[in-house]
């Protein structure tokens, strides 16, 4: 005899089958428990925790945190994080002129590169060029391409 127990869902779970208020899955009034209001928020950190905390961090951190305690550093550290990600972001492309390697001989990859869209451009290519120089050549070779830019690039001088 089999049992049909498809239709049943446990009793603390909404019709969407999570633990959220009815209806709350679009609305983002959904309010995370504070950290200070866990039950367990008093015990020590894990070591998820920790090792999490330490990542975000890059330095030790204290072995005496709570639970509660960790997990607001680590909030804090993330939103941290976050913000200095915004800030670089917008100069994460170096000049290859400024690459600390820049001066060192092309990659495989780029020679690979090189000669593919040479090939395709009708162009030679000089085989001792610097990482720099190569990396200037490759986009120069894309823009007058089109390969490898995205569509509203494509035919644009550099």
């Amino acid at each position: 005899m089999s049992d049909n127990n498809q239709d049943k869902k446990p009793e603390n779970l909404n019709e969407n089958g999570t633990n959220a208020p009815a209806g709350s899955e679009n609305n983002l009034s959904y309010k995370v428990k504070d950290p200070d209001e866990w039950i367990t928020g008093s015990e020590p950190m894990t070591d998820a925790q920790k090792s999490y905390f330490d990542t975000l961090q890059g330095t030790p951190v204290d072995e005496n945190l709570t639970k509660a305690t960790a997990a607001k550093s680590i909030d804090e550290a993330k939103q941290k994080n976050a913000s200095e990600e915004k800030t670089t972001a917008s100069n994460a492309i170096k000049d290859p002129k400024d690459w600390v390697t820049g001066s060192e001989e092309m990659t495989d990859a780029q020679r690979s590169y090189l000669k593919t869209l040479s090939d395709e451009a009708g162009e030679t290519v000089a085989e001792n060029l610097s990482k720099a120089s190569a990396s200037e050549r490759i986009e120069a070779l894309q823009h007058q391409t089109g390969r490898g830019l995205p569509d509203e690039k494509k035919g644009e001088t550099s």
